[in-house]
């Protein structure tokens, strides 16, 4: 069989800020898949020094953090602590981040030491055991959301960083472009409002009909024709930097998110994507994280580098942390742990070899499997497994607040970048938003009109 008599339709879910040992060590950890580079038992073998103090991982309670953690490319330069002797990354210097980061000294259960056993990540864990880990899985750049998940949908990077001030994204070549010159069906089912918000190439995809709201996911994965349906598909989460307002719960697992709402989340991505028999038997689930958020992760990445396209360029030597990333299909061995060297492009190498077979995404693309980044074919079998595990509907214990209200203000770059984008876009086209995101208006008016109260 080739490669698209067996996968008919990519299911993507991208994730933010959570690195592989955080939650996915548990695995080897517990005993569970024994012969995974997660976490042993001996946890001091990780230690963490800082100020003549020992961290070490610990079994972390799932609760919204006192703050989020750094991920900036400086700070993961710390993180990483390459050492000049030893001309490697040693893993060791994600406290000191943290305490420069928060200008305090951490408590000795640092917050990014924490990693979640089985029972605080059941959705999570659930599909690690069933299909396939990949446990060399690393983001593309040791940099922070926007440099990553530009390099996850376009293939290339101008920008290096997350920056304090609002920006809108430039990049000559999206996603959704190469999808409509290759002819394949797509869509995107967004949870909130999306992150390609932050493209302005990608706000004629975003007011048309291949964007849909969440809640039709489930019913169109039941219902729609496969010969019709999208064979690429996006599910979005709703952003914890994003606009919000009333009942809306954040559930992309950003911290300092507590996770439950993410844990749920992916419940009902993985019903709906195995709803439909006929439709499940063909298709590939791809769970992934943008990039690790500034947890701890004991695996250094490789020294693939990439120098980024814009004014100022910028280069970095190698491959960011490692990240969760879990395969889901009739096609993945149960309980298979990948060892390949995969990336975000990983992805767009198989979109290419299922959609153009013979003709690479594009040339930044095929340098990056010619430095040993993989395609995630490699991971697709021959026999299809004929069961479709039931994922647990055990109660998630989840920490929240209802209604918590408009923010004020952004209170960092991505938020501002989110708020310059609705802004934007509300200007840009008012009668195709205020149609297609009526919540959108509804979130401007209330900002506006709180500012106006606060003065």
């Amino acid at each position: 069989m080739t490669l698209i008599e067996k996968i008919s339709t990519v299911v993507l879910v991208v994730l933010e800020n959570r690195s592989f040992d955080h939650m996915l060590g548990h695995l080897r950890y517990e005993g569970l898949m024994p012969a995974l580079d997660g976490l042993e038992k001996d946890l001091s073998k990780y230690n963490n020094p800082y100020k003549g103090g020992e961290y070490v991982p610990f079994q972390a309670h799932d609760r919204q953090l006192k703050s989020d953690l750094p991920h900036e490319w400086k700070f993961v330069d710390t993180q990483l602590a390459w050492s000049s002797v030893r001309q490697q990354f040693d893993m060791t210097g994600f406290v000191r981040a943290y305490a420069e980061f928060t200008k305090t000294d951490p408590e000795q259960q640092a917050d990014p030491m924490g990693f979640f056993t089985s029972d605080k990540v059941p959705i999570t864990s659930f599909l690690a055991r069933h299909f396939c880990v990949c446990e060399h899985w690393h983001s593309p750049l040791p940099a922070s959301t926007q440099p990553n998940r530009t390099m996850a949908f376009c293939g290339a990077s101008e920008i290096f960083d997350t920056p304090s001030e609002p920006r809108l994204i430039h990049c000559n070549d999206i996603l959704f472009d190469w999808l409509e010159r290759a002819n394949v069906r797509w869509r995107v089912y967004h949870d909130g409002l999306s992150f390609f918000s932050l493209y302005p190439r990608a706000w004629k995809y975003l007011l048309g009909e291949n964007f849909r709201d969440f809640e039709h996911y489930f019913l169109d994965m039941e219902t729609e024709p496969l010969d019709s349906g999208p064979q690429v598909i996006i599910v979005e989460p709703s952003y914890e930097d994003g606009p919000h307002i009333g009942p809306d719960h954040p559930n992309d697992n950003h911290p300092p998110l507590a996770i439950g709402w993410g844990e749920d989340f992916l419940r009902r991505v993985y019903q709906a994507a195995t709803v439909n028999p006929l439709r499940w038997r063909n298709t590939l689930l791809v769970h992934y994280y943008d990039e690790h958020g500034g947890f701890f992760d004991h695996v250094p990445p490789p020294l693939i580098g990439y120098t980024t396209g814009g004014n100022p360029a910028h280069m970095f030597k190698s491959l960011g942390v490692r990240i969760p990333a879990i395969v889901a299909s009739p096609y993945i061995e149960p309980g298979f742990v990948c060892t390949e060297l995969f990336d975000h492009t990983s992805v767009l190498q198989l979109l290419a070899e299922l959609f153009t077979p013979g003709k690479a995404y594009s040339v930044e693309v095929e340098q990056r499997g010619q430095q040993g980044i993989r395609s995630l074919s490699v991971l697709v079998g021959d026999k299809p497994q004929t069961d479709v595990p039931s994922v647990p509907a055990d109660p998630i214990p989840i920490e929240g607040v209802l209604g918590r209200g408009v923010r004020l203000r952004p209170t960092n770059g991505l938020q501002a970048s989110f708020e310059l984008a609705a802004s934007k876009l509300i200007a840009a086209h008012p009668v195709e938003v205020g149609q297609k995101y009526p919540l959108l208006v509804h979130w401007k008016a209330a900002v506006e009109a709180e500012r106006r109260r606060i003065g």
